[in-house]
C-alpha cells in the first residue's frame, strides 16, 4: 500500500501564515478570455478524504510502475521518433550484427554479374533459336519448296509462244538449261537472259521472270531490222534498238545510220563507239573513263531518232549522219538534206523542220522540191535563222545521192527520151529561200 505524507498539525488558536502574494511574471502574457482557467494547484490531505495525495497525484499526473517509471502517449508531436520505453529489468532483444559494408557491396556486385549473365544468355539464346529457324528454313526452301512445275516462252503481252521470230519456243527453253524440279532460286535470271540474247541475236528483247511458286517464264520480243549500217566487214542490220542483228555484204534496204566504225559487229551486240581518245596535254593526269559512258555520237543518234519519232517523220527519214557531234544532219525522202548543226536548241529546230518539210499551211516545201534546209544557225537573241537552198541535196559527209540507172533502150525512143530528160536540166538553177524563223 503506498504511503502518504503526513501533514504538520498547526497549533490551537494559531493563525495561518498569509504567504506573500507573489508578482506576476511580465514575460507571462496576459489572460484572455479564451484562455483555459489556471490549473489548480494541488493541496495534500488525508486518507479518504478530498485533498488527498493519492487522490490529486492520479488525476494530475499520469501513473507511475512499481519500477518508477511513467508510461507517455505515443501519438501526437512528442511521440514521433521518440524510442518507447521499456523497463529495465528487461533484457535487451539481441539484434543480428551488422555485417561489414565490404561484404554488402561484395554480394551487390554478384547479384549484379549474375543478372548480366543471365541477360547475355537469353539474348544468345533467341539468337541461336532465329537462326536455328532459318536455317530449317532455307535447307526447306532449297530442297523441298519452290520446284519448278512448269517452263514457258511468252510475248510482252504475257501470251505463250511457240515462235518468237525465226526460232521455236524449244530451241529458246533449251538453249535456257533450266529443267522442270529443279529449284526455282538455283539459276541467275539476269545471267540467263544475257546468254539467250548472245544466242539468239533476232530476238530484241529477253527477260527471265520467277513467278512464285513453281513457273518461269521466258519474256521475249522478236527485233526487226530498222537501220542499215556500212561498216569495214561488210552491211550490218540492226533494230530500233539499235542492236545488231546481221551482218551481210549487200546493203539492205533500210534506212543508212552513218557515224564511224563500231566496237564490235558481232550479231548480238548493241551498237558501241569508242570513246575518244584524251589529249596529249592532260594524258598523264586524266583517268580513265568511267565504266558504262557512252560516246557523245551514240548519244546524239539515239536523242535524235527519239525526237524524229515523237514528231511524225522518222518513217521519212532515209539516211542520219552523226559522226561529228556538231554536224548532225538526215536526209528526208532522199530530196531534202536536213542540216541540225548541235543538238542545242533540237526541239526549237525539229519544229521548224517539220513545219518546212510537212508543208504546212501551204508555206512550206513542195512534195517535189529538192535542197538543202539548214536550221543549224541561231541568232544571239535564240531565234532561228533557217535558210532553205534548192537543188541537190548534200550532206556533211559529202554523200551524194546515187543515179538511177537508165533503162536500156534503142532506136529513136531512147534518142527522145535522152533529149526531153536534158532540157529541163539546163533551165533548172539553184535558188535560196530564207523565211523567218
Amino acid at each position: 500500500m503506498p504511503q502518504t505524507q503526513k501533514r504538520r498539525r498547526r497549533p490551537a488558536g494559531r493563525a495561518a501564515a498569509q504567504r506573500p502574494q507573489s508578482r506576476p511574471d511580465r514575460r507571462t502574457p496576459p489572460r484572455t478570455a479564451d484562455a483555459p482557467p489556471p490549473r489548480r494547484p494541488v493541496q495534500p490531505g488525508q486518507p479518504g478524504q478530498p485533498g488527498r495525495v493519492e487522490d490529486s497525484f492520479f488525476y494530475e499526473h499520469p501513473p507511475r510502475r512499481r519500477d518508477n517509471t511513467v508510461p507517455f502517449p505515443g501519438g501526437g508531436q512528442q511521440g514521433r521518433g521518440a524510442q518507447r520505453p521499456r523497463p529495465q529489468n528487461r533484457a535487451a532483444a539481441a539484434r543480428p550484427a551488422r555485417r561489414p559494408p565490404t561484404e554488402a557491396r561484395r554480394r551487390r556486385k554478384v547479384t549484379r554479374r549474375m543478372l548480366r549473365r543471365r541477360r547475355m544468355l537469353r539474348r544468345l539464346t533467341a539468337a541461336l533459336l532465329v537462326v536455328c529457324v532459318a536455317a530449317v528454313g532455307i535447307y526447306l526452301t532449297v530442297t523441298m519448296l519452290f520446284k519448278i512445275n512448269a517452263i514457258q516462252v511468252a510475248g510482252p503481252d504475257g501470251a505463250a509462244l511457240t515462235e518468237a521470230g525465226p526460232y521455236t519456243a524449244g530451241e529458246i527453253l533449251d538453249a535456257l538449261g533450266v529443267q522442270v524440279e529443279e529449284n526455282i532460286f538455283s539459276f541467275d535470271p539476269d545471267a540467263k537472259a544475257a546468254m539467250l540474247e548472245k544466242r539468239f541475236p533476232l530476238l530484241e528483247q529477253i527477260r527471265v521472270d520467277r513467278i512464285y511458286p513453281s513457273t518461269v517464264v521466258v519474256r521475249v520480243t522478236p527485233a526487226a531490222p530498222a537501220y542499215a549500217m556500212q561498216t569495214g566487214t561488210g552491211w550490218l542490220s540492226l533494230s530500233a534498238g539499235l542492236k545488231i542483228l546481221s551482218l551481210s555484204g549487200e546493203q539492205p534496204d533500210l534506212p543508212v545510220l552513218w557515224g564511224g566504225e563500231p566496237v564490235s559487229a558481232a550479231p548480238g551486240d548493241q551498237l558501241a563507239y569508242a570513246l575518244p581518245p584524251a589529249a596529249d596535254s592532260a594524258a598523264d593526269s586524266a583517268a580513265s573513263a568511267p565504266e558504262g559512258q557512252e560516246d557523245s555520237r551514240l548519244e546524239a543518234l539515239k536523242i535524235l531518232l527519239a525526237a524524229l519519232d515523237a514528231r511524225g517523220l522518222l518513217a521519212d527519214v532515209t539516211r542520219i549522219e552523226y559522226a561529228d557531234a556538231e554536224e548532225v544532219a538526215f536526209l528526208y525522202q532522199d530530196r531534202i538534206s536536213v542540216w541540225l548543226g548541235t543538238l542545242n536548241e533540237l526541239d526549237y529546230k525539229l519544229d521548224y523542220a517539220e513545219y518546212m518539210l510537212l508543208n504546212k499551211e501551204g508555206k512550206g516545201c513542195a512534195e517535189t522540191d529538192t535542197g538543202r534546209l539548214d536550221c543549224s544557225h541561231v541568232r544571239t537573241d535564240g531565234s532561228l535563222q533557217a535558210i532553205f537552198a534548192q537543188g541537190a541535196p548534200a550532206l556533211p559527209s559529202g554523200y551524194t545521192l546515187p543515179q538511177p540507172e537508165p533503162d536500156a533502150q534503142t532506136g529513136p525512143d531512147a534518142a527522145s527520151a535522152a533529149e526531153a530528160g536534158a532540157e529541163p536540166a539546163e533551165q533548172a538553177g539553184p535558188t535560196e529561200e530564207e523565211p523567218n524563223a
